[in-house]
């Protein structure tokens, strides 16, 4: 459960076994206030989990907060799951990241290609067009490994074309992840937008997808498109 456009932060249910119609029967809370109820939404997500605890998704439903205004006591919702369901952040752009891993040689391989329509703010675009990708190799959310793209000048679409190899032994996959970020200005320290790649204990929705099927295609680079964050 996420309540939108947050899904840093997210709630779980416990996993139900043997059965394609669960009963859950769980109840969960979300610290919020009046005037944010207008703007957010209740967003779930639904997983089927293998034998090998891996998560592939099985659809979403989203619940727009202002639909079910006013709140008189519980509320009994329906919905249909969806394979995908957007809201309308705002716009930060895109990055199109390629992802390989090689379990022979334990080398995780991390392509930065093209970005689109990044957005700087007024002030700072007049002062500078040069943007920088920094990828971060992270084990249990920590840091263990930061590499940078070269700085390139650009408009709003910056492409970098440069690759990075990180040794990851496949037995630490579970709790690996990757951090892209994109920086700009001067001294490369104002963020414009990032990307969390991994698997389910870090990434949701595409950047999950992405990295799971990194997996099942090992020694092939798998290269998709993720809108910063």
């Amino acid at each position: 459960l996420y309540l939108m456009p947050d899904e840093r932060r997210y709630l779980q249910t416990k996993t139900r076994k043997k059965t394609c119609n669960p009963r859950f029967d769980e109840t969960f809370g979300f610290q919020v206030t009046g005037r944010e109820l207008q703007e957010r939404a209740l967003k779930l997500t639904f997983y089927d989990v293998d034998r090998d605890k891996k998560h592939q998704v099985i659809g979403h439903v989203l619940f727009f907060l202002k639909d079910l205004w006013p709140w008189e006591g519980r509320r009994l919702v329906r919905g249909d799951l969806e394979r995908e369901v957007r809201l309308s952040p705002r716009e930060l752009g895109q990055v199109e990241v390629s992802l390989c891993y090689n379990d022979n040689l334990e080398r995780l391989t991390v392509t930065v290609a093209h970005t689109r329509h990044l957005k700087v703010d007024k002030e700072l675009r007049q002062d500078v067009n040069e943007f920088q990708t920094r990828v971060s190799l992270m084990q249990q959310a920590k840091v263990v490994k930061m590499k940078k793209t070269s700085v390139v000048k650009s408009p709003d679409s910056p492409s970098f074309h440069e690759s990075f190899h990180f040794k990851v032994s496949p037995d630490i996959l579970d709790t690996t992840s990757l951090s892209v970020l994109i920086v700009t200005g001067r001294k490369a320290d104002k963020v414009v937008g990032r990307v969390q790649l991994g698997s389910f204990m870090f990434a949701r929705g595409k950047a999950l997808e992405h990295w799971n099927l990194m997996l099942t295609k090992k020694r092939e680079h798998v290269c998709q498109w993720h809108t910063l964050s």
